[in-house]
């Protein structure tokens, strides 16, 4: 194991230029997980771990012990408490990174049984609730937009829990293409739809398609997709944040899918 102790190390340095950077995060096709249930979630999803990273405090415990172990000949670094604090995003810092390759999306089949299609979800706290959700609920696929967020960004990855590990996950999308070629039933949630979500037979093959924060769904795909439809609100607030919308279509499928 080789220790870092000054922030010039240039391990340490393209650590973190690869937490500050979505660009160098594409340039290395990497992307940086931290806790230890997310890393143990990758190793048992099959996915490679290139780095582990280690705080002093956490590399003295079994856990971290346990973690090593599972990865042979993988290079481990380990720095001061201070210093890992520098490359975490959490306010309370796990003790344990890893560098992973970033998963490359598989080709969504035209009969794919539950999809999730995300249409400019620009915040990262959305779109990684939306990716927890979708995990939850048994979806196989998410489909994004190139104008949502990197869904391998620090802030997705922590707001998705480890749900990447059990998603197909495919970025830059043509989502047009997709509702074009897909067999199966697509439902665009709209604010302004004629039809209540709960009037929709969800129990087939099926995609749900959810837009932007501010401006919804574009007109160009609530035309192609089979279905448009509204979550009924009986209250007094006028619309419904875009993950909130998103988890509540998902565990109606999976509601009537019963």
């Amino acid at each position: 194991m080789k220790r870092i102790a000054s922030r010039d190390n240039p391990a340490f340095k393209s650590l973190a230029r690869l937490l500050a950077s979505a660009a160098e995060r594409r340039r290395q096709n990497a992307s940086l997980i931290e806790g230890p249930n997310l890393v143990s979630g990758c190793l048992d999803a099959g996915h490679s771990v290139e780095q582990l990273v280690l705080s002093d405090a956490f590399a003295e415990t079994a856990e971290a012990e346990a973690l090593r172990a599972r990865l042979p000949g993988v290079t481990c670094l380990r720095m001061p408490q201070a210093l890992f604090a520098k490359l975490s995003g959490l306010a309370t810092p796990s003790g344990v990174l890893a560098v992973v390759p970033t998963p490359a999306g598989r080709p969504v089949p035209s009969s794919a049984r539950f999809c999730l299609a995300l249409e400019d979800v620009q915040d990262p706290g959305n779109v990684g609730t939306l990716l927890r959700a979708a995990a939850a609920a048994g979806v196989e696929h998410v489909l994004l937009s190139p104008g949502c967020s990197f869904a391998w960004a620090p802030k997705v990855l922590r707001a998705a829990q480890g749900a990447h590990f059990v998603l197909n996950i495919v970025e830059s999308c043509d989502l047009d293409a997709f509702l074009r070629r897909f067999s199966g039933a697509s439902v665009a949630l709209s604010g302004a739809a004629p039809e209540s979500l709960y009037d929709v037979d969800l129990r087939g093959p099926l995609a749900i398609v959810v837009g932007n924060e501010g401006q919804g769904l574009s007109a160009g795909l609530q035309g192609l997709a089979g279905r448009r439809a509204r979550i009924p609100m009986p209250g007094k607030a006028e619309s419904l944040n875009a993950a909130v919308a998103g988890a509540v279509a998902l565990f109606e499928a999976v509601r009537q899918r019963r």
